[in-house]
């Protein structure tokens, strides 16, 4: 049995200037943010059975960890257990399920926990507050009048509202000011993902050099962390009366939501900001390949795959929003994703005396298609939205090539040439609409720069 025991500390900081034109135009003010962090951790590995029949090898490893982040009051948990068998040595099965979280950046913690407050100045009402139009009076006055309110006397008792206030006047935002809504004062928490992977690995003894292996995995991400203003949660509420958005409502004892923002509040807002709020997944599968061929006094050739099948990526915004699958698309609530399909494949060549070596790599990015054209509603398809151009990303193929030369023992040379062919990236309109601003093309998944040459040396002394 293995066992190991860690310890760390990390600190982040970020310091941003605002100069006097900036200030001038947009307000704002010097930052200085900083969190730090405390983990302890234990990992084991414990063989169970070695070298008997039906089991060649039979493995638990497992993994704990606590943290303590200055952002958040609360201690924090990872952790790990896997289990491996191979009731032959050509075949093993391996399982894991872990628990990983991402804690919120320096931003993201100031963010949520720095309080602002702010007027709707939007024609914003209250929804428990009664509806209200306006007809001409006799002397050409404007003349209020009340209708129903939009939400049900349940979803505004969900809000906090006594029965007695529901659909009173009192509640209708005042037209000069409107009604408050305090961003911050949350304490953003990690998200946590869970992740199951189950796998097989194949080393025929029958093929030696030939290791292949296919993974299933299984990410499901809660509490995710991002921004929603007051009408993420005031339409939330209002449609499903759930905790998660009324609990969002925080009324004056009258049941108003308007109060002074300059007298720092502690009621009489709708909250927003940024905080967790829901889900996102991904699943797919994993392919891995290697095999080596001896070519005797010619030196050997090694084949390496890596291949990734994207099934499912997405997830649900929120409990009143459709489940949505991103997976080969981009724009929209996709932004810039991944295709269903990728792969590697690169040949490394070595001659016998290993003075000689070279590699060639082929990359292949699968196509994506504008959820204006996906034809599913949840991706914000309809008919209208539909493109005749510009609506698809075609598949991509990239070919590198790099190659060293040992000259002596103290001596080698090599030279590297990423996207050999100078393959341009695609480019797309309207960028604004993806996140592109300075680029116009997915440049998380392609190559922006084209050909890339690379020439360096190694000297031993």
């Amino acid at each position: 049995m293995a066992i190991a025991l860690g310890a760390e500390f990390r600190q982040d900081k970020l310091k941003s200037y605002a100069d006097d034109v900036w200030r001038e135009n947009n307000g704002g003010s010097d930052a200085n943010l900083s969190q730090h962090v405390w983990e302890g951790n234990v990992e084991l590995q414990v063989p169970i059975i070695e070298r008997k029949p039906f089991a060649e090898l039979l493995q638990f490893n497992g993994a704990y960890r606590l943290s303590k982040y200055s952002s958040n009051p609360s201690v924090f948990s990872t952790w790990k257990a896997e289990a491996i068998w191979s009731p032959i040595s050509d075949i093993t099965f391996r399982g894991s399920i872990n628990k990983a979280q991402r804690a919120p950046t320096v931003v993201e913690a100031y963010q949520g926990s720095n309080i602002s407050y702010d007027r709707i100045t939007t024609a914003y009402n209250d929804i428990c507050a009664p509806t209200v139009t306006y007809t001409t009076g006799a002397n050409g006055q404007q003349v209020p009048v009340y209708g129903a309110p939009a939400a049900s006397r349940e979803v505004c008792a969900a809000t906090g509202l006594a029965d007695s206030l529901y659909g009173s006047p009192t509640l209708v935002c005042p037209t000069d000011i409107g009604c408050t809504v305090r961003r911050g004062g949350y304490t953003v928490d990690p998200e946590t993902a869970y992740t199951k992977t189950f796998g097989v690995v194949l080393k025929p003894s029958f093929l030696p050099g030939l290791v292949v292996s296919v993974d299933r995995f299984l990410i499901d991400l809660d509490d995710s962390i991002g921004y929603n203003d007051y009408d993420y949660f005031s339409n939330g509420c209002l449609q499903t009366g759930s905790e998660f958005f009324c609990s969002m409502f925080v009324r004056n004892a009258d049941g108003t939501l308007s109060s002074n923002p300059g007298t720092n509040p502690t009621t009489g807002f709708i909250r927003g900001g940024t905080t967790n709020y829901y889900k996102s997944k991904s699943h797919g599968w994993d392919f891995q390949g290697q095999y080596t061929l001896g070519l005797g006094r010619y030196g050997d050739l090694a084949l390496d795959f890596s291949g990734s099948l994207t099934t499912l990526a997405g997830g649900q915004d929120s409990p009143i929003l459709a489940k949505y699958n991103c997976a080969g698309y981009y724009g929209g609530p996709c932004g810039q994703l991944i295709p269903k399909w990728t792969h590697s494949l690169r040949a490394t060549y070595t001659t016998e005396d290993r003075v000689f070596n070279a590699s060639f790599n082929w990359r292949y990015v699968g196509p994506l298609t504008n959820v204006s054209n996906s034809g599913d509603p949840a991706l914000g398809w309809s008919e209208s939205s539909e493109r005749e151009t510009f609506y698809r990303i075609k598949a991509q193929n990239y070919f590198d090539l790099a190659m060293t030369f040992r000259v002596d023992e103290a001596f080698s040379f090599r030279i590297s040439a990423n996207n050999i062919f100078d393959k341009l990236p695609p480019l797309l309109p309207n960028s604004y609409n993806y996140g592109l601003s300075r680029s116009n093309t997915l440049s998380a998944r392609y190559d922006s720069l084209g050909r890339q040459i690379a020439i360096g040396a190694t000297v031993n002394f």
